[in-house]
């Protein structure tokens, strides 16, 4: 099951942009900034077709669905298509876990429709929905729940208390909220699995909010060995790990970690963009406004596509800011690039009025010389007369010898 929006939850400016070597227990890790950038950003060049090839997966499996009578598989493959749905559209994967649990209802599979119950209780947390959530949780009975349907009625119950106690305004509220979160996360981990992926998902993240640091990691560590890379259950291990390192503020590891498990999200066509927003709202602080923008555009288009109401109230705010800021930093760059048009402008001027007037002054200077040199002629052929005369007289005075 998808945990990373439960992860928010449970758990909790600068990063270093120049590549870097990072030492942690699960080994040395060379940090490269710009060419997890690259990536992202050739992800996102890429998207449409991650997209077209998961709605492809989803007609398929549809297919099969209207090609099964049986009422067991039909509800097994109506329940696949609401996880499929999950992290790609909230709506779809109510409708279609609603399907599900009606299925289960009618063939008489009583723990697979408390499993869809719990289901769609959680996911109502994630259409902005608490009041539904914890209304169609106060219909079940716990002690009627069994293995799976048991953690799903607790996780539900956890990330409703969440929600609520995030957005609480009253401090007494909020504690309240906080302290019904804490119980019900105590009650998952007694029912979930020791050494599944949900029993160690939960516990690194609640290590994580006690501070017990490297005892989280070592979870993680573990997590991330049994992990297949590229894929969406890798990314929530990775935006985890990104929690971990940020609260021990071990932000080059941080924002790694981000940075790989947005790789991975949009890579499988992730509608519910956790990671990118972090990262967009990292990039904004450090005043990469540019990156940040194209980053929170980019989730904000998959936010519609998956459409909860609660992501659209978190992304508005940093979209509007970052929209904003980018804005901004475009303005001032107008405005310089205006000074300097100006700025030169006026300097070609100032160069076309020089050159005028010193091609004035060339021409001047040029019939100054082209008077001079008629003026040397003339004196020339005067001086070449006087000195004639002069010889002639001069003949002329000596006389007969």
């Amino acid at each position: 099951m998808p945990m990373k929006r439960l992860l928010i939850y449970c758990c909790g400016m600068l990063l270093l942009s120049s590549p870097v070597a990072a030492q942690n227990p699960h080994g040395e890790i060379h940090i490269d900034l710009p060419a997890l950038y690259q990536q992202i950003d050739e992800a996102i060049e890429m998207a449409p077709r991650s997209i077209a090839e998961y709605e492809k997966n989803i007609q398929e499996k549809k297919k099969a669905l209207s090609q099964v009578e049986s009422n067991e598989q039909r509800m097994m493959l109506l329940y696949e298509l609401s996880e499929m749905y999950e992290s790609f559209n909230g709506d779809s994967s109510q409708v279609y876990t609603e399907l599900a649990m009606k299925e289960a209802r009618d063939g008489g599979f009583r723990e697979m429709e408390n499993i869809c119950q719990a289901r769609q209780a959680y996911l109502c947390t994630f259409l902005g929905s608490q009041t539904e959530a914890l209304t169609i949780l106060g219909q079940m009975n716990p002690d009627s729940l069994h293995s799976e349907a048991l953690v799903q009625y607790y996780r539900a119950y956890m990330v409703a208390y969440g929600n609520l106690r995030d957005n609480a305004h009253l401090p007494q509220m909020r504690q309240e909220f906080a302290g019904k979160y804490q119980q019900n996360l105590d009650s998952l981990l007694s029912v979930a699995p020791e050494g599944s992926e949900t029993y160690y998902g939960y516990k690194e993240a609640q290590l994580v909010s006690e501070g017990q640091f490297d005892e989280a990691l070592k979870i993680s560590d573990h997590r991330l060995d049994m992990s297949q890379e590229g894929t969406h259950a890798n990314a929530i291990i990775c935006y985890s790990r990104y929690t971990l390192h940020r609260q021990r503020g071990e932000m080059d590891l941080a924002k790694y970690w981000l940075c790989k498990s947005a790789i991975d999200d949009v890579r499988n066509a992730v509608m519910d963009q956790m990671s990118l927003i972090s990262l967009a709202e990292l990039l904004e602080a450090e005043g990469d406004n540019e990156r940040a923008n194209r980053y929170i555009s980019f989730t904000w288009e998959c936010n519609r596509k998956f459409s909860p109401h609660m992501r659209s109230w978190q992304i508005a705010p940093l979209l509007s800011a970052i929209e904003q800021n980018y804005q901004a930093k475009l303005d001032r760059k107008s405005r310089y690039l205006t000074i300097w048009t100006i700025a030169v402008t006026v300097m070609l001027i100032v160069i076309i009025i020089g050159l005028y007037f010193v091609n004035k002054q060339r021409k001047q200077l040029r019939s100054t010389k082209e008077e001079l040199e008629k003026t040397n002629q003339a004196l020339t052929q005067t001086n070449s007369k006087l000195e004639w005369m002069n010889k002639w007289m001069a003949k002329h005075n000596q006389g007969p010898a």
